[in-house]
């Protein structure tokens, strides 16, 4: 458990560019407002997407996108590579 809130804290690499963080940062706060104004349930998810978002930017990290990262990686990785051409006809 320490671990995870260690990673929570300090996170392990930064993989959100410096503008993904300003509108990160810019969009949840937007999301924080409209959830302050809108009272009941809708409010509330505005509000924690809001703060998560905001988190994300503050962070520089993002865990999903990390996950998105590897997907790719492992998907090009099992693609079959063309075979090797001379440059003779």
């Amino acid at each position: 458990m320490y671990r995870a809130i260690r990673d929570l804290v300090k996170p392990p690499t930064h993989n959100v560019t410096s503008t993904e963080k300003w509108l990160s940062i810019g969009g949840g706060l937007l999301l924080i407002g409209k959830g302050l104004r809108r009272p009941g349930p809708l409010g509330w998810a505005h509000l924690a997407v809001g703060a998560v978002t905001v988190f994300r930017g503050v962070r520089g990290y993002c865990p999903a996108k990390q996950k998105l990262q590897e997907a790719r990686q492992q998907r090009l990785a099992s693609l079959p590579r063309p075979p090797a051409t001379t440059g003779r006809r």
